[in-house]
């Protein structure tokens, strides 16, 4: 650390000094950079030996970070952490761990729904100013562009399908049979690009990230960390939890993200959106898009009793 930077003196000195030098810092630092930043709620309360081995890398990689940003060792840095943070949600990432060494079924199916609960927590717990200048972004867009690959398409779909349902200017980036390219040709500086993806990073997703900046268009990265390669880049960013007992990540929390920032953006709408809503279920009802209340499946075009609602 050089004698021209001071000494972190708080969490959030300390957070800004890690996101300003991640990108300069070796392999090991950035790995020990991302845990401290994504889960601080840790550190308070498990050892640094324990700590190392949740980020990956040897317990000194902590202690050399420590002194790498001018502390004299790992207890200096920790002790920002404990001055601010307290006991937050439990752990369970051993747990999930231990079940699928145990092959369990009795307890592999709480224990799902346990971490998926954690990381619904998690991610509202984090969520409440990070959306709210999310909704400020999306709603002076003049195009919406929503780019989600493999793990993370269901999550940029379900967010463009039920966001169209009353604003039309929503449009999908697929990336289908070498398209990308094609479809990024269409960004501009009005529009607002809306990346999702989570560790390991899709390719697809940063080379969106990169076309939109190339276009001047603004960013909001939904990922994993405030250091990801979407979030160094991005104007606004929302994080959401993906932990899973299973192989794959989980995805919950990234569905729970979109639908809350659709709702959000439905209430700042107000009475235009719900203008837009009855004219999109008008028009699937009257091309037949759901099955008549008379339950014969019929896709006749007439109107149902309008009473029913469609479950969109």
């Amino acid at each position: 650390m050089t004698q021209a930077t001071a000494l972190p003196q708080t969490l959030d000195q300390l957070n800004a000094l890690l996101r300003e030098r991640y990108s300069q810092l070796s392999p090991q630092f950035q790995a020990g950079a991302r845990f401290l930043l994504d889960h601080p709620q840790r550190v308070p309360i498990s050892s640094m030996r324990a700590i190392a081995a949740e980020a990956g890398v040897q317990p000194a990689t902590f202690v050399r970070l420590a002194q790498h940003l001018g502390f004299d060792g790992w207890h200096g840095l920790r002790e920002l952490f404990l001055e601010s943070i307290r006991l937050g949600p439990q752990p369970y990432a051993s747990r999930a761990r231990q079940v699928i060494r145990e092959g369990d079924a009795a307890r592999m199916v709480p224990e799902m729904f346990r971490v998926q609960h954690n990381n619904l927590d998690l991610t509202e717990a984090g969520a409440n100013d990070s959306l709210s200048a999310a909704v400020d972004l999306l709603a002076n867009a003049g195009t919406v562009h929503v780019a989600g690959f493999r793990a993370c398409f269901p999550i940029a779909f379900t967010f463009q399908y039920i966001y169209r349902l009353f604003r039309p200017t929503v449009h999908l980036i697929r990336g289908e049979a070498g398209t990308l390219e094609m479809e990024l040709r269409a960004l501009s500086a009005r529009d607002v690009v809306v990346v999702i993806s989570f560790a390991p990073y899709s390719n697809e997703a940063l080379i969106v990230t990169r076309a939109a900046r190339a276009a001047g268009a603004r960013v909001l990265a939904l990922t994993d960390s405030t250091v990801s390669p979407l979030a160094l880049d991005a104007d606004a960013t929302v994080l959401f939890s993906h932990e899973s007992p299973s192989f794959f990540p989980s995805i919950t929390a990234g569905i729970a993200v979109v639908e809350t920032l659709v709702e959000m953006l439905l209430a700042r709408k107000g009475r235009g959106a719900v203008r837009a809503l009855e004219l999109a279920e008008d028009q699937l009802h009257g091309t037949g898009a759901y099955v008549s209340p008379s339950g014969s499946g019929s896709t006749n075009a007439s109107k149902p009793d309008p009473r029913v609602k469609p479950d969109a």
